[in-house]
């Protein structure tokens, strides 16, 4: 490989492909909000009249979700720790499980629209109900604005694609057509949308394959760079990834992505009860192959670089290893014109479900949680327009708050799941608290949530900033690369790793290695315990299980001092839990009324 090698354009087909893409989603879009004659409602603007089918709306959850944060950060992460990674399927499919018998029986008959409408139902509280919508549509926002950001600046080094013009190209196609077509554009467009990311993924990875010399030369590639491995089972809560943290992390912080308004707003908007129960059945095959060949695309990147003898970040032509993913597709892919703006296009994908999910999501939470007494004597059509003027607003917010984070670094994967445990594992613990317990009440709720809160985030913080950082393994050769500069000082055995203090002085540290290859353990030295080193995969759990553990001593304190305990009804408990707490009279009395009341289809 020469130096006249090393950088390739995106060229004019693959512009065209990315062209075709987004005019895809808008034209579904513009479809639904020509042709959806009975859009004027918000029933049918935000659950499409609670008449969806489980298969679209599954796709639509799976875009969502499966963002282009995974498509970029997932393969770096293989790429730079090796596969411990691959236990997070086990948590994953774990949270759907749980989800199926915990979140669908309790929030599907309520037949409610936000799901912090729960919170008021249950605790009697709306303050409970405004803290955790305030939360979650932060929560979300966070979600965007790095599911934006992230791949525009990956593009706009590896790809020469301006970040501005990213930015701008995801927030103004994603908002138009969420606005104009409301749900059923959303899902529809996701639905596409998931077949451009199949499409994108499975090229990448066969060719990607093909040049890196087969499966078998990847795999030992892999192997003799040690990031073949899957035996840390380790139980220092420190060590970044082993088989415990990722397996029950990884189930918590899901679990808390299904107690969200992304999620729970499409389960609602299935036909019935049994479809949204699908639309888990359905999504965990989707997931699991999705993960499956990300984590190998993680490989195949490796033993790519390793065969044509030239590691671009070893070699600096790739200033993070945010990048590595475009790169390597622009390399891989040119042979034939348009297949690289194929995967770019999936990249867009993945940020435009996210988007679209996100901004309809918090629009249907401002106008449920937060404005109800301001629209509850207006008319359909009143409430319907506000809502898509909200869904604009919240649009362009969030593509400003990208811009506005353009200089963010570092792994998305650990910095993404970091910001967003940091809120979303107290908010879990706010619903299983109430579905749990019925001795909850409305003031262990708060006091819960908000302690879980200020610890999560204090924690969070600190570990972004003070934790010992996680060295990479080794990267790959240089030789071929065609001495772009001084290449020998980026590319050694022995790796030092610069971070910055709470004083912003820049200082390099030595970490060793453990003996086993592969590993992501490292010696702490003469270092003391710090809360702040905890891996970030445990954030959720700490999270949900302080809230509960604050607000049920709470609420048994101050159910001692009450002078009337009033128990919830056995509906706002989840259903597994129904009898053990309440009488057989009380449980077959909510079954009765969810196989007499049935979801209306008008």
């Amino acid at each position: 490989m020469s130096s006249r090698d090393i950088r390739l354009s995106f060229g004019t087909a693959d512009y065209v492909m990315l062209g075709i893409m987004l005019l895809g989603s808008m034209s579904i879009g513009l479809f639904f909000a020509v042709c959806g004659k009975s859009q004027m409602t918000n029933l049918e603007y935000l659950l499409g009249g609670r008449r969806l089918k489980a298969l679209p709306v599954c796709m639509s959850l799976f875009a969502t979700f499966m963002s282009a944060i995974s498509l970029i950060g997932i393969p770096t992460e293989i790429y730079s720790y090796g596969t411990m990674y691959m236990y997070c399927l086990i948590g994953q499919v774990l949270s759907y499980i749980v989800a199926t018998v915990t979140l669908i029986p309790l929030m599907y008959p309520l037949r409610v629209t936000s799901v912090y409408e729960y919170l008021n139902l249950r605790f009697k509280s709306r303050t409970v109900q405004l803290l955790g919508a305030a939360f979650g549509v932060m929560t979300t926002l966070s979600y965007m604005t790095i599911a934006l950001l992230s791949p525009a600046l990956a593009l706009e080094t590896a790809v020469g694609i301006p970040l501005w013009l990213s930015i701008i190209l995801v927030g103004a196609v994603g908002t138009v057509y969420t606005t104009l077509g409301g749900m059923k554009s959303v899902i529809w467009t996701d639905v596409f949308q998931t077949f451009v990311i199949f499409a994108g993924i499975f090229t990448v990875i066969i060719k990607g394959t093909m040049d890196a010399g087969g499966m078998d030369k990847v795999w030992q590639t892999s192997k003799d760079t040690g990031r073949i491995d899957f035996s840390d089972i380790s139980f220092d809560p420190r060590v970044r990834h082993t088989v415990w943290n990722l397996s029950i992390g990884l189930t918590f912080y899901w679990l808390a992505n299904h107690f969200t308004q992304s999620s729970v707003q499409r389960l609602v908007s299935t036909r019935s009860i049994q479809d949204a129960r699908n639309v888990y059945f359905f999504t965990i095959p989707l997931i699991v192959v999705f993960i499956s060949v990300l984590c190998v695309t993680g490989l195949v990147l490796l033993a790519y670089f390793n065969e044509i003898g030239c590691d671009p970040l070893a070699a600096g032509f790739v200033k993070n290893k945010n990048q590595l993913v475009p790169y390597f597709v622009i390399h891989t892919l040119s042979f034939l014109p348009g297949l690289s703006g194929l995967y770019i296009a999936t990249i867009f994908s993945g940020a435009l479900s996210t988007l679209s999910s996100g901004i309809n999501s918090l629009a249907a939470n401002t106008v449920q949680d937060f404005l109800p007494w301001f629209l509850r004597y207006k008319s359909e059509v009143f409430v319907t327009s506000v809502t898509k003027t909200l869904v604009c607003f919240f649009g362009m917010a969030s593509t400003g708050l990208a811009y506005l984070a353009k200089n963010f670094e570092g792994p998305v994967i650990q910095v993404g799941y970091t910001a967003i445990a940091a809120s979303n594992g107290p908010l879990l613990g706010l619903f299983l608290l109430g579905g749990l317990f019925p001795q909850a009440n409305s003031s262990g709720a708060t006091v819960g949530f908000l302690s879980s809160i200020v610890l999560s985030f204090w924690q969070a913080i600190g570990s972004l900033r003070f934790r010992y950082a996680t060295p990479v393994l080794p990267l790959g050769p240089t030789d071929n690369c065609g001495a772009p500069g001084n290449i020998s000082s980026l590319f050694s055995s022995t790796p030092t790793y610069t971070f910055t203090t709470n004083n912003s002085t820049d200082f390099t540290t030595f970490l060793n290695y453990s003996t086993v290859q592969g590993s992501d353990r490292f010696e702490m030295g003469e270092r003391d315990f710090s809360f702040y080193d905890v891996s970030y995969v445990w954030a959720p759990v700490t999270g949900a299980v302080m809230t509960i553990v604050f607000g049920l001593v709470t609420s048994l304190v101050s159910n001692c001092f009450s002078a009337e305990i009033v128990r919830p009804e056995a509906k706002l408990l989840f259903a597994f839990c129904r009898k053990f707490w309440y009488s057989q009279r009380d449980v077959l009395s909510v079954q009765i009324k969810l196989r007499d009341h049935p979801v209306n289809h008008q």
